[in-house]
């Protein structure tokens, strides 16, 4: 490995370097991750940037470096592989970082401490501390702060040795130096699998790998125990499961762990016996696992639903019921269909209940009319979504206030960066109705968030279409409810005239039943008012250069539409060619080939760009979905246009934005926009399914466009396996129900 002593004009890319460096620069630091970027001097006064996880190290810390050279838009930077703090050999050196390490110890104090002892300064530290007391100036306070923290940075530094020692990288040692301090020994020692769930970034199998370092037999029970709660956990995240069958649950476990599957059953009894888990007998007596939280969500969400049905019997409609919805419908200048009607009146009488439809059934019009008769009532309403590009729309199509479900619930930070709901059973919600609309959205976690926190005073009537995709957290939730057959439901079927007549409502219709769209005729295409286009694509490549084309020629010279604002990319998967984020980039290029790259290019982002919120930020009020413009960057900070409101977006905050030129079909749920240019792939057949497809067609309002292949679609449409989601909400309504009766 090269010293560090060539010109820097000479440094080459990929060749790795190591040499002893002061710091003189702190260029920036990210809190979240302690990445750093750092300029320094070797002491043969060569300049250099160094970047990597060095944010415990300060400016005048003389270092002992190791990395490999990179190059990056800003010039040739050194990757640090290992850092460390390096004892300066000259008396200046040594002065400047005993001042740098130290509080209240200045370089002069630093002077007379190295004037006394001289070459055996760091052995006095080291291991005669006391003679401290014979510096002129350090009294015994003084020495009792020097002692503590010259043993704090010396513990740690013998970290970096343990932990390196063991395999840990220099990035990771650090992280868990700075979480833990000295207690990261006894953790990696006794519980190592406990990082996955306090560290991100660490999943199971990297601290299944930690775990191996430090000496953990593959059979232990630690390990397969962790292994168990991960393959239910994953089961949870990745598929949207509540429980496993205990067989698919071993099977799982033991592939995960490569142990085999006596030795999983027997510690899935250790961890029933403890509570960890819990179980239930399936319908067809196999028991069914959940991990401990999601058993006691499923119930806690099931008992409220019941609760609230049960709060007071429901009365039939009356005359003055009939009286007020007939008078809304003059006022909005409609006339409902009979189950139309049915399920207002239903929803003005019962505790709870579910409308479901289709597109072009009238649920828009049927929320309408409950803000109108409640109005007129004087009864308070209160409208309410998943997503807040949902929110808006009901806001928008209603002239009522719409909000999230976490602004309804008023989530609020705490001191320590998590946050919480405040209204809960403790601090309900107030008396009135609540419609809840894009209910197939809500998974149970954030379903239980909101039952606990409704009153028995309240009416709720939950809005949604089940045949979309089902929420991307565990449940279904909106399936569940309908599929109890013990709670009002109302179904709409019906198409009205107007929507009969759209291709994008048929088609919609059509695949939701397992058939082929209707494909356009050459004559209907040329019809500038068509709705529906088919493209044939027969390569991933192809497919991009379709949508470039679609995207920023031909959708916007025929329908006289932004390509920047009102045309949305929608993708079953975000990697490889023909996926989000190599279409974000293509279009980029196109849409924004000007824009002025942010500062140090995060995500690749430029003034100008179309971005997407992906985490809820409830202190700026904008949520996961939500779609901006970036257009400015005002010192560490990015301003983004967020539909007319300005929000400053940290630069370590980011990460939480992503070009939306494309998205993924779940991130679009709960939006609509004037055109939709959906790519379905034969590379992505494994990702494509019935639901995936109606939904991707169900975003668009006025023109859609799929590209794909006859085979491929017919496939998808064909694939119905969602239903294979395991949960028992449905069945634990049922029960609690039964023991109320």
């Amino acid at each position: 490995m090269a010293e560090l002593t060539l010109p820097s004009f000479e440094r080459k890319p990929g060749e790795h370097a190591q040499t002893t460096a002061r710091i003189t620069r702190i260029r920036f630091v990210n809190p979240e991750n302690s990445y750093a970027i750092m300029d320094a001097v070797t002491r043969r006064k060569i300049e250099f940037t160094m970047v990597g996880t060095l944010a415990s190290f300060k400016v005048d810390d003389e270092v002992r470096v190791k990395g490999v050279w990179v190059e990056s838009k800003y010039g040739i930077q050194l990757k640090v592989e290992s850092c460390e703090i390096a004892m300066p050999t000259s008396s200046v050196g040594l002065a400047r970082f005993l001042s740098s390490q130290l509080t209240g110890i200045g370089l002069r104090m630093a002077e007379r401490i190295i004037e006394k002892f001289g070459a055996d300064t760091v052995n006095v530290l080291d291991n005669e501390p006391d003679r401290l007391l014979e510096v002129p100036g350090i009294s015994k306070k003084k020495l009792e702060t020097i002692r503590k923290e010259w043993r704090e940075k010396q513990g740690n530094r013998q970290l970096f040795v343990y932990l390196q020692g063991h395999g840990l990288s220099y990035d990771l040692s650090a992280r868990l130096i700075g979480l833990y301090g000295q207690k990261i020994v006894p953790i990696l020692t006794q519980q190592p699998y406990l990082l996955s769930k306090e560290v991100n970034g660490i999943g199971f199998k990297r601290a299944d790998q930690i775990a191996s370092r430090m000496g953990i037999a593959p059979d232990a029970p630690m390990r397969i125990e962790a292994g168990i709660d991960y393959a239910l956990y994953d089961a949870e995240c990745n598929e949207g499961h509540c429980f496993l069958p205990l067989s698919v649950l071993v099977e799982a476990a033991a592939r995960l762990l490569q142990v085999n599957t006596a030795a999983v059953a027997s510690c899935v009894d250790s961890l029933v016996e403890r509570r960890s888990i819990r179980t239930d007998a399936g319908a067809s007596g196999e028991t069914l696992v959940y991990r401990a939280f999601m058993w006691n969500l499923e119930n806690a969400v099931a008992r409220d639903i019941v609760r609230m049905v049960c709060a007071s019997p429901s009365d039939a409609p009356t005359e003055g019921d009939m009286r007020d919805v007939r008078l809304a419908e003059t006022r909005l200048g409609i006339e409902l269909a009979d189950t139309q009607r049915q399920a207002v009146l239903t929803g003005l009488r019962s505790k709870f209940m579910v409308i479901t439809g289709g597109p072009g059934t009238g649920k828009t019009t049927l929320v309408k009319v409950f803000v109108e008769v409640a109005n007129a009532r004087e009864i308070p309403i209160f409208l309410a979504a998943p997503t807040g590009r949902a929110a808006k729309r009901m806001n928008e199509t209603t002239g009522h206030e719409a909000k999230t479900i976490h602004r309804l619930l008023e989530y609020a930070y705490m001191d320590d960066a998590h946050g919480s709901f405040q209204r809960n059973q403790d601090n309900p919600l107030p008396a009135g109705i609540y419609v809840i609309d894009e209910s197939s959205m809500i998974d149970l976690a954030l379903m239980r968030s909101l039952m606990r926190a409704l009153p028995d005073s309240a009416n709720v009537v939950f809005v949604g279409d089940v045949d979309q995709l089902p929420s991307v957290g565990a449940g279904m939730v909106l399936r569940d409810m309908i599929m109890s057959d013990c709670l009002p439901v109302i179904r709409l079927k019906t198409v009205f005239r107007q929507a009969e007549q759209s291709m994008i409502v048929q088609n919609a219709h059509r695949i939701n039943a397992g058939e082929y769209p209707i494909v356009p005729t050459a004559a209907q295409m040329a019809d500038p008012k068509c709705e529906f286009y088919l493209f044939s694509a027969a390569t991933p490549e192809h497919a991009e250069h379709l949508i470039e084309q679609l995207v920023c020629e031909k959708l916007p010279a025929r329908y006289g539409i932004d390509p920047m604002n009102e045309i949305q990319v929608l993708c079953p998967m975000r990697g490889n060619t023909g996926g989000v984020e190599h279409l974000n980039q293509v279009l980029q290029a196109r849409l924004n080939p000007d824009g002025m790259p942010l500062d140090r290019g995060f995500q690749g982002f430029r003034i100008g760009d179309r971005v997407m919120q992906l985490k809820n930020d409830y202190e700026n009020d904008v949520y996961n979905g939500d779609i901006g413009k970036i257009v400015q960057t005002v010192g560490n900070k990015t301003i983004v246009d967020f539909d007319g409101r300005m929000v400053e977006v940290k630069r370590q905050n980011l990460d939480n934005l992503a070009l939306a030129y494309a998205c993924t079909v779940h991130k679009s749920q709960g939006s609509e926009y004037p055109a939709v240019v959906c790519a379905f792939l034969r590379s992505q057949s494994f990702m494509l399914q019935r639901n995936l497809i109606y939904t991707a067609l169900t975003r668009a309002r006025r023109v859609a466009v799929f590209i794909t292949d006859q085979y491929t679609l017919r496939a998808a449409i064909g694939n119905d396996r969602p239903s294979a989601r395991y949960t028992r909400l449905a069945e634990r309504i049922r029960a609690y129900l039964d023991d109320e009766k």
